[in-house]
């Protein structure tokens, strides 16, 4: 829990706050909090939080609704998200329920509500099988892995590979210029890549460490050099910089 990142969208500045608070003592991270739209998608792409709470109804527009549409057209990029309201209208459900929603919450709700909404979305998105990853394999040699794609095998060379991350019961394996969906979990495939070269992160996340270029310790946010960022576990920041050789 203390690694789920939390995305929030929702346009009134006290319920923002109020939810902000609630998620920090539940243990969750806030990244950020979007009053609209256009803040919501650019803030989903900057810091790929694990789920997002969208408000339905932002500015008095259904936005809430697009930014569920446009998270269930995303194919590599997917997290599910959870509808808030205090609209109880059948219409405004009905409108909410054809974008999918991974839950469904109506305001006031208490502490609980949400922590037991937000695990539920995330359980329930992790057991969803990505229809496009059904055959794919990983088959590792001494400075590469081949991959499995349709029928070819595709050899990826270890330092062609930023990071892989979790992508429900799969694992999703990011290039420089590509990337790959397999079957194998991530923790069976960090034991099988070279542990002088690959450093698991974050329960979510196992980075190559050649392709590191900056480490914030305070943000707690890794750069690669090809411009990719993610965020690393508070918990593994002693043990991932000792991976490095600093000068001080």
């Amino acid at each position: 829990m203390k690694d789920t990142k939390v995305l929030i969208l929702e346009d009134r500045a006290m319920e923002a706050s109020y939810l902000k608070d609630a998620l920090v003592e539940l243990g969750y991270q806030v990244p950020a909090i979007a009053p609209s739209l256009s803040k919501g998608l650019e803030y989903f792409s900057i810091y790929q939080p694990d789920i997002s709470l969208v408000d339905i109804y932002l500015d008095g527009k259904p936005d809430g609704i697009a930014f569920g549409m446009e998270m269930n057209g995303k194919q590599n990029t997917k997290k599910p998200f959870v509808f808030l309201t205090g609209a109880t209208e059948t219409s405004t459900f009905k409108l909410a329920k054809a974008a999918k929603p991974y839950h469904y919450l109506v305001k006031p709700f208490n502490k609980p509500e949400l922590q037991y909404a937000i695990e539920l979305a995330l359980e329930r998105f992790e057991t969803e099988t990505p229809s496009a990853v059904n055959s794919n394999k990983a088959c590792f040699s001494a400075d590469s892995v081949f991959v499995k794609r349709g029928n070819s095998l595709i050899n990826v060379q270890y330092d062609d590979i930023n990071y892989i991350e979790v992508e429900g019961k799969y694992s999703k394996i990011v290039c420089n210029n590509q990337k790959f969906v397999v079957q194998q979990s991530l923790g069976d495939l960090y034991v099988s890549l070279p542990a002088t070269q690959f450093f698991r992160v974050h329960r979510s996340y196992v980075i190559n460490i050649k392709e590191v270029t900056r480490i914030d310790t305070q943000t707690h946010e890794i750069f690669f050099r090809n411009g990719n960022t993610l965020f690393f576990s508070r918990r593994n920041l002693e043990e991932f910089l000792h991976v490095f050789k600093l000068i001080k």
